[in-house]
């Protein structure tokens, strides 16, 4: 299943967009993205494949195919991004795709195994996604929803990894009317990122095969040890808290806003500087990626109270509600990579 949000924008419009049947993978580039760009037709329009009753299974070929697949020519030994964009970007589109791409690859600097074998696309009607996978894709759509006003767009994980329960496919579709008013008050590159990192894991990972949210709705809580070692380290106190308010993936997807302030994970962002700080780096390496100690300079005052157990949290709604504009996709299914 999946959770959702609607999204209150102040603008509005619709035309579909749609799309033919040539794909072709290439392999990714640090700081940088490739794409394997779809014809568009006026007849189809992209589809999310609706949520399974139980998780799929794909099966890989295994890291002996052909030679280890960690050793193909592709796999340069570190965590790579690569974009499988499906509808046409302009320039400063790719530009800030590949801005949010280099900052994730700044925190998650370790190499994951690669997957060989033939991964159903997101969407339906769409081409798989034939060959090695390093170290993960993500499908990107920017389409036509509801024009300036509704839904923004939805991003998530769609297929993990068997042996480490990380990401390997994910994908990110978006209002493409959207996309100039973001750019216009300088939030168009966080808003990415954001999106980026729930496709990684972050509030739709926490409790996928493993268990980094704890708590009840009202007062949760991250127990994740590098997260908390950071939160503290900021000046946190107790628990490093969750997002407690707002509809579902709101709360429970996020770091809480009312404490953790411009953190680029909270459900808002705010104008001006939005770090993906060191605290979600902690974060990413309690899922299980090789992430670094380093994140983007945060000051969080010194003494800032996070979650004591049992104690009543405080919703806070500032900033641009991004978690109100959001859909958050949780995964299909499992890639059986070894």
């Amino acid at each position: 299943m999946f959770m959702k949000h609607a999204l209150r924008k102040n603008y509005r419009g619709l035309v579909a967009l749609g799309l033919m049947s040539s794909v072709f993978l290439f392999p990714s580039c640090s700081n940088s993205t490739m794409d394997s760009e779809l014809d568009l037709t006026e007849s189809q329009v992209l589809t999310l494949i609706p949520d399974p009753s139980e998780l799929l299974v794909v099966n890989g070929f295994g890291p002996n195919y052909k030679g280890e697949a960690n050793g193909s020519p592709e796999d340069r030994g570190r965590f790579d991004i690569t974009l499988r964009y499906l509808t046409p970007t302009t320039e400063r589109q790719r530009e800030v795709f590949a801005q949010a791409v280099a900052r994730w690859e700044r925190i998650i600097i370790a190499d994951v195994p690669s997957f060989t074998g033939t991964l159903p696309s997101a969407f339906g009607g769409v081409p798989p996604i034939e060959g090695t996978i390093d170290d993960i894709i993500i499908e990107v759509a920017l389409v036509n929803i509801d024009g300036r006003g509704g839904i923004l767009g939805s991003a998530g994980p769609r297929y993990v990894r068997n042996s480490d329960n990380l990401t390997l496919s994910g994908v990110m579709q978006f209002d493409v009317a959207d996309l100039a008013f973001l750019d216009e008050i300088d939030l168009f590159e966080e808003v990415i990122v954001h999106e980026m990192g729930h496709v990684l894991g972050v509030g739709t990972l926490w409790n996928f095969r493993r268990s980094l949210r704890a708590g009840p709705a009202s007062n949760p809580y991250f127990t994740g040890d590098k997260a908390n070692v950071f939160w503290n380290a900021e000046g946190g106190k107790f628990e490093l808290p969750i997002e407690n308010s707002g509809g579902p993936g709101t709360a429970g997807g996020h770091w809480r806003e009312s404490i953790l302030r411009n953190e680029l994970m909270t459900g808002y962002l705010n104008l001006g500087e939005n770090p993906l700080s060191r605290i979600t780096a902690g974060s990413m390496r309690d899922l299980g990626y090789g992430s670094s100690s380093v994140g983007e300079s945060y000051e969080l005052p010194r003494g800032t109270k996070g979650v004591e157990v049992n104690e009543s949290g405080t919703p806070g709604n500032q900033g641009l509600n991004i978690a109100e504009m959001e859909v958050i996709l949780m995964p299909i299914g499992i890639a059986i990579d070894n």
